[in-house]
């Protein structure tokens, strides 16, 4: 049996379950969102909950591959994403 639905990192390549991923989707206005329920509409694209991925998947341009098609991700991501981990590892 399985445990469950598992997503590959687009940062790492590492595979894990979906709940220790964190999901980003490019929204209708081509902007990287989070999506901290897993059920916005489109095209999902999974990091894991580290700086270091979310960086590598930023810096060469792996969202816009995920996405199939360029998305511009804000500043504000960052900080809602590391906002996210904060929350989560209390």
């Amino acid at each position: 049996m399985s445990a469950g639905p598992v997503r590959r990192c687009v940062a790492c390549g590492a595979v894990r379950p979906k709940p220790q991923l964190v999901r980003l989707v490019c929204d209708g206005q081509s902007r990287v969102r989070v999506d901290p329920v897993g059920t916005a509409p489109g095209r999902g694209a999974y990091v894991c909950p580290t700086p270091a991925c979310l960086d590598g998947a930023l810096a060469r341009r792996r969202l816009a591959h995920a996405f199939r098609k360029p998305c511009a991700a804000g500043a504000d991501l960052v900080e809602e994403v590391r906002g996210l981990w904060r929350h989560e590892s209390r």
